[in-house]
């Protein structure tokens, strides 16, 4: 089974250059191949993947050996054995390397052992060494042993000081330079999060009916678009058809339900705007995977489909969505809702450092939460009461989930904005190209935590919620003083009014 192992990492490596680098880069070594002809095989491959343009296969290889006077029949046989095996996929590659490793560890930890019984016996090549220089010579061995292991994940911080100094020497042409991905046109939240961030944990909570699906949906939409990296968005509570006419409903301003039953070529001025947006989807659609989840999808089924996408377009860069939270299945169960979430979590922040990328996970809000977004009694005891709305703690289970996020946002309805918003638009004499609109709620999204920010003070997005073509629009921000009795949110609303004006939304 072992030599098995090593012929079928040896033959995905000579396949594929760039999981060559991967692997490499992760720890693989030539002492992990027990067989000797292999690890001399495996060598080579590295020796031949430094020169420039060199095409590494199997006659190749053959030829190089030959040509440097190291091929013999035992190698050639081994060649021979090792280009009949199937080539496994990306993620079973990356575990078979970590069973070589694995391995090769405790190996390496039984013939240190048995150099400390031969001591221990006064026996062996070190039997005369004085005890504290033999053991510190095992404490270095260990140490050695623990490099190994953690070699991924260990770098002295001169090299990310090198990264920095190469960042900072780059002109930025007077633009403020972001620390993640662009989410365009989102550009007040991509100010406040410095872009979505590799390694970081988002959280998205909020109650029923206020857009958390659809303003994920529309985030991962943005970040393959914007990025042109896989943006995969596990969901067990839609089907595919239904977000991805979600998708298009929010460019051609049509209801999703009714996109999907009743656009047809008859109705030619519709299906002419569908097929349109349709045609300007491609700017992401290639990227952006929507997977309908299930109970046998665990997080480590999760991370097997993320490495095989990843290895598919050849990057580092990948980004996750998950809808939501509490769906998630865990290869243990739990009696209580709390450990679930809890463990689920974690898992999701060690998953966003594992594969260095963002990850984002929606979450139910409980009943206490959810009554905290309900319409209060009056709108002015509402409009000044500065921390009446959920927050992370009122999550399903969530207590703690704060804590493991590396942001935390909640999304919650603004009912005095909304109310304003309706009363500037249903006016007695408005513009007559203004015609009646769709339903609007003014949705806060509050950004209460928010790691390694620029210092600046967690801050709330408003945004233009239309209901009923799954559409968010920025409007502006809520301020701490829109609390107060005295601020006037008539104006506010005059200037939300404008904002949408100018997206064009009304003209259709």
């Amino acid at each position: 089974m072992s030599a098995e192992i090593e012929g079928k990492v040896l033959a995905a490596l000579v396949s594929d250059r760039y999981l060559l680098t991967r692997v490499v880069g992760d720890g693989l070594g030539a002492e992990m191949f027990k067989d000797p002809n292999l690890r001399v095989l495996f060598r080579t491959v590295l020796e031949m993947s430094q020169i420039s343009d060199q095409i590494i296969d199997w006659i190749t290889i053959e030829s190089f050996l030959q040509g440097n006077g190291r091929f013999n029949p035992e190698l050639g046989q081994a060649l021979g054995i090792a280009r009949q095996q199937e080539i496994p996929e990306a993620d079973q590659v990356i575990a078979y390397v970590e069973i070589l490793r694995e391995r090769s560890l405790r190996d390496r930890m039984l013939k240190l052992s048995q150099v400390m019984a031969s001591y221990a016996l006064g026996k062996g090549q070190y039997k005369d060494e004085d005890f504290f220089g033999f053991t510190s010579r095992i404490i270095q061995s260990l140490i050695e042993l623990q490099k190994q292991k953690a070699s991924k994940r260990i770098y002295p911080v001169k090299e990310t000081i090198e990264e920095i100094r190469t960042m900072t020497n780059e002109k930025r042409g007077g633009e403020k330079r972001l620390l993640g991905f662009s989410v365009q046109p989102f550009e007040r939240l991509e100010h406040v999060l410095s872009g979505i961030r590799k390694g970081f944990y988002y959280g998205l909570a909020g109650p029923p009916r206020r857009g958390k699906t659809t303003f994920a949906l529309d985030l991962a939409s943005r970040l393959a678009e914007r990025n042109s990296f896989p943006v995969l968005f596990f969901t067990w509570e839609q089907t595919r058809r239904t977000l991805a006419a979600r998708l298009l409903g929010r460019e051609c301003y049509i209801n999703p339900v009714k996109l999907l039953t009743e656009v047809s070529p008859e109705e030619a001025q519709r299906h002419a705007l569908v097929r349109k947006v349709i045609e300007r989807s491609k700017s992401y659609s290639s990227y952006l995977y929507i997977i309908e989840s299930g109970r046998k999808d665990t997080l480590q089924r999760i991370k097997a489909q993320a490495y095989n996408i990843m290895h598919e377009f050849r990057t580092d860069n990948i980004a996750l969505f998950f809808d939501y939270l509490q769906k998630i299945p865990l290869e243990k169960q739990y009696e209580d809702i709390r450990g679930q979430v809890n463990e689920v979590s974690a898992q999701l922040a060690d998953l966003s450092l594992e594969l260095n990328c963002p990850v984002f996970a929606i979450s139910a809000l409980d009943k206490e939460g959810c009554k905290l977004d309900e319409k209060p009694p009056t709108y002015d005891e509402f409009a000044t009461t500065f921390f009446a709305r959920p927050t992370m703690h009122n999550c399903v289970g969530g207590g703690d989930l704060e804590y493991d996020l590396d942001v935390a946002m909640i999304l919650s309805k603004d009912w005095v904005a909304t109310k304003n918003l309706a009363e500037r638009l249903s006016m007695k004499g408005k513009s007559a190209d203004v015609p009646d609109l769709p339903q609007i709620d003014i949705v806060n999204l509050h950004v209460d935590k928010n790691r390694d920010s620029a210092g600046e003070k967690s801050p709330t997005i408003q945004y233009a919620f239309f209901i009923n073509i799954n559409k968010f629009v920025e409007v502006g921000f809520k301020t701490e003083e829109e609390y107060s009795k005295e601020f006037k949110g008539f104006a506010k609303a005059e200037d939300m009014f404008g904002t949408l004006l100018d997206t064009g939304l009304f003209k259709i």
